[in-house]
């Protein structure tokens, strides 16, 4: 299973509307059984997320590590691209929309 982990500044803007969604998102995949943490990226072990931090300060946070890998920097990932990279039926992220609603239990909204 892909893991996915989200290294952020030591104090994120949380009134951040791209912050907002993402922390919606991500409780919505760790409710449906995906692997994904979040931490300071500070407080990462990760060699390559410490050396891009060297590197490049935290103007390059977030990091986004998918299986210890940096695969996206200075922005968090959108919904299309976490449903690539963890592999995310339809219907988790967004709301299933059949058109049918009419029925009890149909699971639509």
């Amino acid at each position: 299973m892909t893991s996915l982990q989200i290294l952020d500044a030591a104090s994120p803007n949380t009134d951040s509307p791209e912050y907002q969604r993402l922390v919606s998102v991500t409780k919505k995949l760790i409710d449906a059984g995906f692997t994904i943490s979040r931490m300071p990226a500070a407080d990462s072990e990760n060699p390559a997320a410490r050396r891009l931090l060297e590197q490049n300060g935290t103007k390059i946070l977030p990091i986004v590590l998918v299986n210890n890998f940096p695969m996206i920097t200075g922005r968090y990932p959108t919904n299309d691209e976490l449903k690539q990279i963890l592999a995310v039926p339809d219907g988790i992220i967004e709301p299933k929309h059949c058109g049918c609603c009419c029925i009890e239990g149909c699971g639509c909204e």
